[in-house]
């Protein structure tokens, strides 16, 4: 009888530890969730006058590209791939396209762009701080094949309000825009008041595009991967932008269509919204170390031209400036 009476209580346990171990299992996946779906992009009608161009509606969000109405904000999940003029292959095997954008954006200095790509009219610029800070960047006379960096994720700003902070490595089209690649670290103050990273691609058709967002925090390693699927040589029309947090072992990635040939390339660059004070900044400066890019052809380019850009005017003044090696390019704030 002890032995029937052990035996059951084996069992028992065994059926309480299964139980708590599903459980486990399920609250984790729902905590996974939970942190994928984290990324709240910041209302423009949460920022203070002082800190938006005049005309943007309040109901848009910002985003790495600017201004935009949320109708025009497209997610893109893992496993799904964006191609030609906004069509979505679903992993699933479904074929859709995203919702038609009829709604302007606005860049970065307020400059309103319509849906078809037409530039009609310029704002003013916001006097307190928006737009790229400081960018490591240059044009290459061929077209890119690959870039990948990496950057330790800073501490929080000391000031925590709506200030918007990103940072990323990227790929652009030049001298007509139809796609920015770029896996972004983002701190939303407004609402996450946390570090997210995200991949994206702006704007075919005044849609801006971007992969599941996953959590990231000070310390964590991030390897930003932007990169053609093709055979060398080839232009491709898939692309794949791995924003990797190699601390978690998450990687959030977008598979997408850059349009036409990419040549302006950015080693690292800092953007920022609602920026009044340098408190608003998080710990700096910050270094993107191992950059590796790639033509076409996948020959490694030496020695990239890295160029800074004229932070002389940047209201508030906090010390920025840019140094940069073959390799590395480091930002100070």
């Amino acid at each position: 009888m002890k032995r029937f009476a052990s035996l059951g209580r084996v069992v028992a346990h065994a059926g309480i530890m299964a139980a708590m171990f599903s459980l486990a299992i399920a609250a984790h996946a729902a905590e996974s969730q939970d942190l994928s779906a984290s990324m709240q992009l910041t209302r423009v009608g949460s920022l203070p006058t002082s800190a938006k161009p005049a005309g943007i509606p309040d109901d848009y969000v910002v985003t790495p590209n600017g201004y935009f109405s949320p109708d025009c904000v497209a997610t893109v999940h893992d496993g799904d791939q964006v191609q030609t003029d906004g069509v979505i292959h679903r992993a699933s095997g479904a074929v859709e396209r995203a919702p038609v954008c009829t709604k302007a954006n606005f860049t970065l200095q307020g400059q309103r762009i319509e849906a078809d790509g037409r530039h009609t009219f310029t704002n003013t610029p916001p006097p307190e701080q928006s737009g790229w800070v400081q960018a490591a960047n240059y044009t290459s006379g061929k077209p890119i094949g690959r870039i990948v960096a990496t950057w330790t994720v800073p501490t929080a700003p000391a000031t925590k309000s709506n200030q918007v902070i990103y940072f990323f490595p990227g790929l652009e089209q030049l001298p007509t825009v139809q796609s920015i690649l770029q896996p972004v670290l983002g701190w939303n103050g407004y609402n996450d008041k946390a570090w997210t990273l995200a991949s994206w691609n702006c704007c075919v058709d005044g849609t801006t595009f971007h992969s599941d967002p996953i959590p990231a925090k000070a310390g964590d390693v991030v390897v930003g991967d932007t990169y053609s699927t093709c055979a060398a040589g080839q232009a491709c029309s898939t692309w794949k932008i791995d924003s990797r947090n190699t601390t978690t072992g998450r990687t959030s990635t977008l598979t997408t269509n850059p349009y036409a040939d990419l040549t302006w390339v950015f080693g690292g660059v800092l953007e920022v919204y609602n920026v009044a004070t340098c408190g608003q900044y998080p710990g700096g400066p910050i270094t993107f170390s191992n950059i590796q890019v790639y033509d076409r052809n996948n020959t490694r380019v030496s020695n990239p031209p890295w160029q800074g850009s004229d932070t002389s005017g940047i209201n508030p003044q906090c010390g920025y400036g840019l140094s940069t090696t073959a390799t590395s390019a480091t930002i100070s704030y």
